[in-house]
């Protein structure tokens, strides 16, 4: 009787390990998809739209739609913000001088040159911090840049170059799960965009100067979007939340 009452006791703890073992686990998954924010050492790919504001010459502030995509990778507090972004405008006035100056410096003709362009394309590389925990998590970043214009006309060498800029810039916002995905709202400045100028050597020792800028003053962007988890950003067993 003891070997008999011995051995229906092993069996069943034997198969009341695997049954907790699977209880256990199904708790971590759903304990896990409830943590709120990003998850740390993680890969995001996501996409988002909303507005932008910037300047023209001669237009003033204008404000357009804006669409674009981005790439987040999470430590555990922090992370690494790319993303493309552009914003749809169409026959947006604006316009550089072009000067001639002789071999003594002088300038002896100077001239407007008016170009048209569409849409105004942003390139941004940021260091993020999420600094605390919650439903609702609050992150800032710091970060550069690259702008550029497209859709010119007329489409030239100076007015590509006279309507790209670097710039500097900080980005604010508000992170929050939605199921298994990472909803966010934020808001980005850029430092303005700067003179440029470009010169072309000429015949007997002249040389033609463009200068200008196609958009001026810093950008606004305001937008939300969708983040999607891509996997863990580095090998490890498990992954960790915020």
């Amino acid at each position: 009787m003891q070997t008999l009452y011995g051995g229906s006791l092993m069996r069943m703890v034997t198969r009341i390990f695997p049954v907790a073992a699977l209880a256990l686990g199904l708790g971590a998954a759903q304990l896990q998809a409830q943590q709120p924010g990003n998850g740390a050492f993680q890969w995001y790919i996501g996409g988002h739209g909303g507005i932008m504001n910037f300047e023209t010459p001669l237009e003033g502030h204008v404000t357009k739609p804006m669409g674009g995509v981005h790439l987040l990778v999470t430590a555990r507090r922090t992370g690494l913000l790319l993303s493309v972004e552009q914003a749809f405008g169409s026959d947006q006035l604006a316009s550089y001088n072009v000067a001639v100056v002789d071999s003594s410096g002088l300038v002896s003709s100077s001239t407007e040159v008016p170009v048209t362009w569409n849409s105004l394309r942003k390139y941004s590389a940021m260091l993020m911090a999420f600094p605390i925990k919650g439903p609702m998590t609050p992150y800032f970043g710091v970060g550069a840049g690259i702008m550029h214009t497209v859709g010119h006309n007329p489409d030239d060498f100076d007015a590509r170059s006279i309507g790209s800029s670097g710039f500097g810039s900080l980005v604010g916002g508000l992170n929050f799960r939605v199921s298994h995905l990472s909803a966010f709202g934020q808001y980005q400045i850029t430092t303005g965009s700067p003179v440029q100028f470009i010169e072309h050597a000429g015949a007997d020792g002249t040389s033609v100067i463009s200068s200008g800028n196609l958009f001026r003053g810093p950008t606004h962007t305001f937008s939300a979007g969708l983040r999607f988890g891509l996997g863990n950003a580095r090998e490890r067993a498990t992954a960790g939340g915020y």
